[in-house]
Formats: C-alpha cells, sequence, structure tokens
C-alpha cells in the first residue's frame, strides 16, 4: 500500500512520531537563519501532506520559549512572540505543554509575554521560569490548566506581595521552586492557591516551617510530594490521609537541630513509598530510628509502605527495629551508619524481619557484617522455595571499609549471585 493510501488517522500517528518539542530562543542569533522543525518540514512536503499536518494539533502543542531580554532592543512584543503565537493556534483545542524561560525581563516585556502567549490557548502543562526577571505568572485563562511549574530566581526587584494567581480548576500538580522572602510584604495570596485540590505537590526551596504546616494541612487530597525542609524548633500535628508518595529534603546545615521533630509531626496513613535524605548531598543529619518506628506506628502505613531509602544520618540506624516495623517492605534503602543487632541477619533469613523484601542497598559494612549478608542470601533463597510469604532476595548492595579487601568480596558476591539467580555487588 502506497504512503498516501494509508488512513488518515494513521499518517496523522506518523507525523507525531516523527515530531518533539520545539525550542524557539528570543531574540534570535543573527547570524543564524532559523533552524527547520519536523513540523515544517512535513508541510513542505506536498499540499495533502501540508493540509494533514497543518490540522494535526498534536504536532504543534509542545513548545519551549527561552526569551533572553538582555538582548531585546525592545520593550514591547516582538514578531518572534507572534511566530510563537501563530505557531500554538495551530495546535486549536488540543492540550499544549509550553514551557517559557524569561532573563532579564521588565515589567512591559513580561506583559507582552502574557498577552501574547499565555491568553489564548488551551493550556494544561505549563512551565514558567523567571531569572533577573519580573515574576511571570499565568493568566485568566488557566480553566483547563493541569499542571503549573512556577520558579523565582533572582528576582528583579524586591516585590511587595505574592501576586494572585488566577482561578485553576482543573490544577492538580504543582511544582514551586520561589523563595517567599522575595515578597516583602505580603504573602497571603498564597494561600489562595488551590491546595484542596492537589495530588502532586513539589516545593524546591526553603519556606518557613509554619507557613509549610499551614500550606500542608490544606493538602488533604495530596498523593505524592516533595519538599525541602530545614530543621527549625517546633512540632506540629500533620495529617495527610491521601498521601502515597513523600520525598523529604532536610537540610540541617549551620543547625544542631535534629530532623526527630519533623519525622514525628507526619500522620500518613496511607504512604506507599518513603524518601528521607539530606538536602546536601554526602551530608549526615541528625535523625533517630526511634522517630521513624513512632511515626510508622502512629500512621498505621506499616502494612502498605513497599518502598523505603534513608541517607546518611549522625546516628547509627537500627537496622532490625527499623525493617521490623516494615513488614511490606520491597525495596529499602539505608546509607548508615548502620547498626546489626544480634540475630538481625537470621531475621532477614527466616523472613522474620522484611519477608517482602526483595531489593536492599546497605551503606558501609564490616567484613563480618558482609559476610553474613551473603550467607543470607542463599539461606534467603531456601526459605523462599517452602514458604510462599517470603520473597527471594534478587538485588542486594553493600559498600565494605576496606579497599583491600574489596576484591575478594566482590569475588564472594559474584559466586552468591550466580548461585541464587541474584545481582549480589559490594562496592
Amino acid at each position: 500500500m502506497h504512503f498516501d493510501d494509508l488512513p488518515l488517522e494513521i499518517v496523522q500517528y506518523v507525523f507525531c512520531l516523527g515530531c518533539r518539542s520545539v525550542k524557539f530562543t528570543i531574540p534570535q542569533e543573527p547570524d543564524n537563519s532559523r533552524l527547520g522543525t519536523t513540523q515544517v518540514t512535513l508541510s513542505l512536503v506536498c499540499s495533502k501532506w501540508r493540509e494533514i499536518a497543518l490540522n494535526t494539533g498534536t504536532l504543534w502543542g509542545d513548545v519551549m520559549v527561552h526569551y533572553d531580554a538582555s538582548r531585546e532592543p525592545a520593550q514591547g512584543p516582538t514578531a518572534s512572540f507572534q511566530f510563537v503565537h501563530n505557531w500554538l493556534n495551530r495546535a486549536g483545542m488540543t492540550p499544549i505543554s509550553l514551557v517559557i524561560f524569561v532573563y532579564e525581563a521588565l515589567e512591559s516585556q513580561i506583559a507582552a509575554i502574557s498577552q501574547t502567549l499565555l491568553s489564548s490557548f488551551n493550556v494544561t502543562n505549563l512551565d514558567l521560569d523567571s531569572f533577573y526577571s519580573f515574576f511571570l505568572i499565568p493568566t485568566n485563562n488557566s480553566s483547563r490548566l493541569e499542571r503549573l511549574y512556577l520558579s523565582l530566581d533572582r528576582a528583579k526587584r524586591m516585590t511587595d506581595t505574592f501576586p494572585r494567581l488566577p482561578e485553576m480548576p482543573s490544577l492538580k500538580e504543582l511544582h514551586l521552586c520561589l523563595n517567599p522572602g522575595d515578597f516583602s510584604v505580603d504573602i497571603t495570596n498564597i494561600y489562595l492557591i488551590p491546595w484542596h485540590q492537589l495530588r502532586v505537590f513539589t516545593l524546591a526551596h526553603h519556606w518557613p516551617s509554619q507557613m509549610l504546616f499551614n500550606i500542608l494541612q490544606r493538602c488533604k487530597s495530596l498523593v505524592e510530594c516533595t519538599l525541602l525542609v530545614k530543621l527549625e524548633y517546633g512540632q506540629h500535628n500533620i495529617v495527610l490521609p491521601n498521601l502515597e508518595s513523600l520525598v523529604l529534603d532536610l537540610n540541617s546545615a549551620g543547625s544542631s537541630l535534629s530532623a526527630d521533630p519533623i519525622i514525628r509531626s507526619l500522620t500518613l496513613p496511607n504512604l506507599r513509598s518513603l524518601e528521607i535524605r539530606s538536602w546536601r548531598p554526602r551530608t549526615k543529619f541528625p535523625l533517630s530510628t526511634e522517630a521513624i518506628v513512632l511515626m510508622v506506628q502512629r500512621s498505621g502505613f506499616n502494612k502498605r509502605l513497599t518502598d523505603f531509602s534513608l541517607s546518611l544520618t549522625e546516628q547509627p540506624v537500627d537496622v532490625r527495629s527499623l525493617l521490623g516495623n516494615m513488614p511490606a517492605l520491597k525495596n529499602v534503602q539505608l546509607l548508615g551508619p548502620l547498626m546489626f543487632q544480634p540475630g538481625t541477619f537470621d531475621d532477614l533469613s527466616s523472613g522474620t524481619i522484611g519477608p517482602q523484601l526483595e531489593r536492599i542497598h546497605f551503606g558501609v559494612m564490616s567484613d563480618e557484617e558482609i559476610t553474613l549478608l551473603l550467607e543470607t542470601v542463599g539461606q534467603r533463597h531456601e526459605k523462599a522455595k517452602t514458604v510462599s510469604d517470603i520473597r527471594r532476595f534478587a538485588h542486594v548492595t553493600g559498600r565494605c571499609t576496606s579497599v583491600s579487601e574489596l576484591k575478594s568480596h566482590n569475588q564472594r558476591a559474584k559466586q552468591c549471585g550466580e548461585a541464587f539467580n541474584a545481582h549480589v555487588e559490594i562496592r
């Protein structure tokens, strides 16, 4: 069959497979002609292909705009904005994914972008990044907006108030990278964001803990959340009944405070995945095993949590106590320092603790502990043959303290993995 004889739906599907997101740089380098895009190339092949391309909205609805206002002599609307406007217009009622990055833009230039690119399209996915600029925010045409990413880095000047965002009745996912301190007088409009309807929330900046917890109290529908939290005094009571996945980036820089109160503040009855990590890689933070166990017991997610990750901590992590309170775990990462009470490896072998565990990543271990871990892989494999509720280990990783013993440990790990059909590695 000739390509032109294929059904329209198939031709459109093939066109979409060949087209990717398009990036527009404004202003364009004067010595470079506009680079061709697959969308335009398809429309120039013949009249039939042009008609199909221009009437296939999904070809035109994934756009990134990079605007460097420091290289733009004019402060009003530009021809390039109008070009992007015409491009997006071809998407029609197709959902649009739009990314706009502005650098050193003045208030008049921000207004031009808002009027030209944010006022008349069916945008469902919007990413607005303002760098050394006035704050670019959504316009009133946001009724179908489902995902919003707002970033303000090094504002052009201190802004008096946080702007009032438009009604966003469809918003389900919000990512914020901005500092409330950039708004010197009034930030109350932050509380008018429809927090109650969000299912995904990511915060990539330090906010005052009281303000953050006030907002979290409104987020009863959250399912997935990533927070950057600075250790401060005070303990709160935050209940997130629908949260399934939580990532906590803890910043203990310049502070001797413990992370325990933050952990104890959270009640998360439906949690499936928990990652607690340091904002600064390879930096230990103060957190006790007891605080985590208390949160597990109070929340009651011990039979639901399947994934748990804990970065380097100042206090040793009691592996037996921790895993004993998380019987549904399938994947665990504990970077340590680790404390293995007597009988911990026996309990792992028998499935007394961690019966569903399949993937283990342990931090630094002694030579004796590594030997016991490798023996545990084989013993667990045999146990899983006879007990249906116990899973064998499929992926096991540990770290040794001695470089001189690394080769020997790796050799035994390789033999262990081959014997029991598992990936076993000592680093």
